[in-house]
This record gives C-alpha cells, sequence and structure tokens, in this order.
C-alpha cells in the first residue's frame, strides 16, 4: 500500500512563501489562536451529561485542555501519535530516513495519519468508556464534536508551527 497517494488527501497548513516572517505577522497568527483556543475551550459540547465532568477535573491541567468542552481531548492525540511515531522510527521498527527530504514528507505524513487515528480513537474510548458521559441518543454527536475539536487543535498547532512563534 503506498501512503504517498493518501497524504495528498490530508490537508496542511500552508508554509509562508517569505523565509523569515516579521514579528508582526508572527504576533498575529500566535493571537489569532490564542483567542481561538480559548473561545473553543468554553464551547460546551452539546449533549454531554450534567454529571460527566467531575471526574476529570484534576486532568485538565496535565492533558492541556478543557473536559466538557469541544476541545476537550487537548493536545494528547497529537503528543501520543508523535511519542509513538519516533520510538518506532529510532527504534528501527519503522525503517524512514528522516535525513533526507523524501524521508521527512513521509515521516510527517505518517505522523498526520498516526494523529488523525487517535483523535478518532481517543474520541471514541472518552464517549463509549463513559470518560465524557453523553446524554442518552447523542453518544455519536458528542464522539463527532470530539473529532472536530481535536482537529481543530491539530491545524491550530501547524498554524502556529509555520506561521507563529
Amino acid at each position: 500500500m503506498d501512503f504517498r497517494k493518501i497524504f495528498n488527501y490530508i490537508p496542511e497548513v500552508v508554509k509562508p512563501e517569505e523565509k523569515k516572517l516579521g514579528f508582526n505577522v508572527k504576533l498575529k497568527w500566535t493571537l489569532i489562536i490564542l483567542v481561538a483556543f480559548f473561545i473553543l475551550a468554553n464551547i460546551s459540547l452539546f449533549g454531554l451529561s450534567s454529571n460527566a465532568l467531575k471526574r476529570f477535573e484534576f486532568l485538565a491541567m496535565i492533558l492541556g485542555t478543557q473536559f466538557g468542552s469541544i476541545i476537550s481531548l487537548g493536545v494528547g492525540p497529537i503528543v501520543m501519535a508523535s511519542i509513538i511515531l519516533q520510538l518506532l522510527v529510532g527504534s528501527g521498527i519503522l525503517g524512514i530516513d528522516t535525513t533526507t527530504v523524501e524521508g521527512k514528507k513521509f515521516f510527517g505524513g505518517i505522523q498526520k495519519l498516526l494523529i488523525l487515528f487517535f483523535i478518532i480513537f481517543e474520541a471514541l474510548i472518552y464517549v463509549l468508556m463513559q470518560g465524557l458521559q453523553a446524554s442518552p441518543g447523542f453518544k455519536y454527536i458528542v464522539i463527532l464534536q470530539l473529532i472536530l475539536g481535536g482537529l481543530a487543535i491539530y491545524y491550530m498547532g501547524e498554524l502556529v508551527e509555520k506561521w507563529g512563534f
């Protein structure tokens, strides 16, 4: 199976044309993402049970998230995918040569697929294992919201990486 064909269908944030961005441009994009993150952290999940959040409030700081919000997954899927992929490449289990341009592109593509997998996996686990308990009939709506929030976190991180500080 050639993953390179799949990578073409994954949207990505375009790098700026200038080699070195100015301070004001970087500051602008960083502040936009900070405001967007704050807004998303204050949007509650529709269909969430009222007593669903009591058990996990202490984990909010560790996972970089606000439980019960649309970004409840936080940076967990991104960190998990990155660590696992680096361990697999570093140990030689995956033979990816990250010293070449082609190898770096392949590594980045595999990383995006793993991040997408972990966003979907964690959203399913959070809801189906009652971590974020959905009201009756709202399981799949809550899962979809978590997936969209996880994708938003990923793309906001990618935007800051390429356009911000």
